[in-house]
């Protein structure tokens, strides 16, 4: 995923910065939630719900993509 691409999912659900980065290492640098949590200092529980809120809003626009107008 492109991080243009990425921070366009992450500012519609309004994330958070440290979730946002942390959500970004599971992503795109393969981290686990466990280990995302400890780099950015922030709970695995909080990783674990940005990072699910993310992967539903990546569903939806993939969802709506076909139905979406054009222009």
């Amino acid at each position: 995923m492109k991080l243009d691409d990425f921070n366009v999912v992450a500012d519609l659900i309004g994330m958070k910065k440290r979730s946002r980065e942390a959500v970004w290492l599971m992503e795109v640098e393969g981290m686990t939630g466990y280990f995302a949590a400890q780099q950015m200092d922030i709970s695995e529980s909080t990783v674990s719900r940005a990072h699910a809120r993310f992967r539903r809003a990546v569903g939806k626009l993939n969802t709506l993509s076909g139905h979406l107008p054009l222009g």
